[in-house]
């Protein structure tokens, strides 16, 4: 998601600072002016997304300064708020009839001042998609506007229709989303479907989007959570997937099965485990793999982290491993994944006694190796 740019406007340096701190730290874009010419000087070489101007200033006051804004049409859309040490009625109605959106009265609390940011974007963003819905669709980037943007912008406006997803990977890959006044009702990824799709859906930081608006939509209602309870934990799981991406090598990683290690612990893994571990072939990226599997994101990625810290598989760019003493991975794997590998035996004895023998791998009893299966095309 794009973060958001604020134009801040005022004569006192002290109030001017105070603002910019304060709003950075709210995780705004901040550009500042000290009056009315500084600040259309900067509107023109990079528009904001919204403007806090005080009134009262040298050179150009902030009348002045909306004026000639509101006259561009240009910029006569960006959402303006006054500050203003004035309680005079006659300067808050001259401020409204220039279109000012908002009119606060100094002092100021910093959290009035950051929500009524908050209602200004979001009222911009919903009457951005209303005079869209005109002309039945619209496209963007997902950098510019990510997927919760979208949702929660759908979801004030309680439209209708389908937001098809494409991600910047190479091949790329597809979802949809579909939404019935306001609701997320279904939604695709790959072989994903309903919430999971959209949680998967909700990890994309890159990529196109389109909404197609209809005035109804023939499709079958798979997820009973609102949106919002949709949101709340599908960005739990994003917070969750991004803790366990930072013990791992990168989603575009192939990894192999260290067959040495695995034939002597084949026994141990759990059946489900063998169908993940088979799609490790060489070819399949780490994404890939969490893709083709039949387990959720999540479930997915701690198996995968719990096999690459137990030394079942390697970064096919690396040698495979040496054999490490074994524990058993039936009891381990359902144990919380490590942060980090194991370290080696101390010393030779104790690591020649952690290998198999030959015999104990040519044993019949032992379990032979798991042929990888041929990639699947990437959804």
């Amino acid at each position: 998601m794009a973060r958001q740019s604020l134009l801040l406007v005022d004569g006192d340096p002290k109030s001017l600072r105070v603002m910019e701190v304060s709003l950075r730290k709210a995780g705004y874009l901040i550009t500042t002016a000290v009056n009315g010419l500084d600040a259309l000087e900067k509107v023109q070489i990079s528009p904001p997304d919204l403007i806090i101007s005080d009134t009262k200033m040298p050179v150009m006051d902030g009348f002045e300064f909306c004026k000639k804004l509101k006259a561009d049409a240009r910029f006569e859309g960006i959402p303006f708020i006054f500050l203003t040490n004035q309680k005079a009625i006659e300067d808050k109605v001259h401020g409204l009839e220039l279109g000012v959106d908002d009119y606060l009265t100094k002092p100021i609390y910093i959290k009035e001042i950051i929500t009524r940011v908050k209602i200004l974007l979001q009222r911009r963003d919903r009457d951005g998609l209303e005079k869209r819905d005109k002309k039945s669709s619209f496209s963007g980037s997902i950098a510019d506007m990510g997927v919760v943007d979208i949702i929660q912008t759908i979801e004030l406006g309680r439209k209708t229709g389908i937001i098809r997803v494409t991600s910047a990977d190479n091949p790329p890959r597809h979802g949809a989303v579909y939404f019935r006044n306001g609701k997320v009702i279904d939604a695709e990824m790959g072989r994903l479907r309903g919430e999971k799709a959209v949680y998967r859906l909700l990890l994309w930081n890159a990529g196109e989007f389109e909404i197609e608006f209809s005035t109804s939509l023939k499709h079958p209602d798979t997820i009973a959570l609102s949106s919002q309870g949709l949101l709340m934990e599908g960005m739990r799981r994003v917070d969750e997937w991004g803790r366990m991406l930072e013990q791992l090598p990168p989603l575009e990683t192939v990894f192999e099965v260290d067959y040495h290690e695995l034939a002597d612990r084949l026994g141990e893994i759990p059946d489900e485990v063998n169908g993940i571990l088979r799609l490790f072939d060489g070819h399949r990226s780490l994404i890939q793999v969490v893709d083709d599997s039949e387990f959720d994101d999540l479930e997915a990625l701690s198996i995968i982290s719990k096999l690459y810290f137990e030394g079942l598989i390697y970064d096919s760019h690396h040698s495979a491993p040496q054999a490490q003493a074994t524990v058993s991975v039936g009891d381990w794997i359902s144990q919380p994944p490590t942060t980090s590998r194991p370290p080696l035996p101390p010393d030779d004895a104790s690591a020649e006694a952690a290998l198999p023998t030959a015999s104990a791998v040519a044993s019949p009893q032992a379990a032979p190796p798991l042929p990888p299966e041929p990639a699947a095309e990437p959804a």
